[in-house]
């Protein structure tokens, strides 16, 4: 049995669904109750699941199928295995680390271009998606098509939701 593999693919799975957790919980917070509670989940799943990423990259430098280079890692495009699929990962890996890194300095920033930036969590999400239903070795099993399109449908529909909030929320601020 191939370890590095496993834990390859458990991590990429575990840090996708915690970034999809974040995300959530980041919508949900402009629920009127429990905003603090959404708050803090948000902001922690999202540095954990940085953690699940940054983990899944180290291991890819051990996978005995195909392993990877730091170069491989680290540049988008540079991978000798399926390039433009290993590209979004590291080019979501990278979204997140700026949405994190300005989330922690907001207040130097500012609010509004902290605001701007923190909405690259829709494409890091979307970029990540791509890459686990695209490029996982477990896409032919019947779990998990079902696992990345019920998150999909999940996150559209918060989505939908969180737009709706902002619009009537602007109409009663007229």
């Amino acid at each position: 049995m191939n370890w590095i593999w496993i834990l390859v693919r458990v991590t990429g799975l575990t840090a996708y669904f915690l970034l999809t957790l974040s995300l959530l919980a980041g919508i949900l917070r402009h629920v009127p109750r429990n905003k603090g509670f959404y708050l803090s989940f948000h902001q922690i799943i999202g540095q954990v699941a940085m953690l699940f990423i940054g983990i899944h990259a180290f291991l890819l430098l051990f996978d005995q199928f195909q392993p990877y280079t730091l170069a491989e890692i680290f540049i988008p495009f540079a991978s000798s295995y399926e390039p433009l699929l290993s590209a979004l990962g590291t080019i979501g890996a990278y979204l997140l680390l700026i949405v994190l890194f300005t989330s922690d300095f907001m207040k130097m920033i500012g609010r509004s271009a902290w605001k701007k930036t923190h909405y690259l969590v829709f494409p890091l999400w979307l970029v990540s998606f791509l890459h686990g239903i695209l490029m996982g070795t477990d896409s032919s099993a019947i779990w998990a098509p079902v696992f990345y399109w019920s998150t999909f449908t999940v996150v559209i529909g918060g989505t939908v939701y969180l737009g709706s909030v902002m619009t009537r929320s602007k109409k009663l601020s007229h």
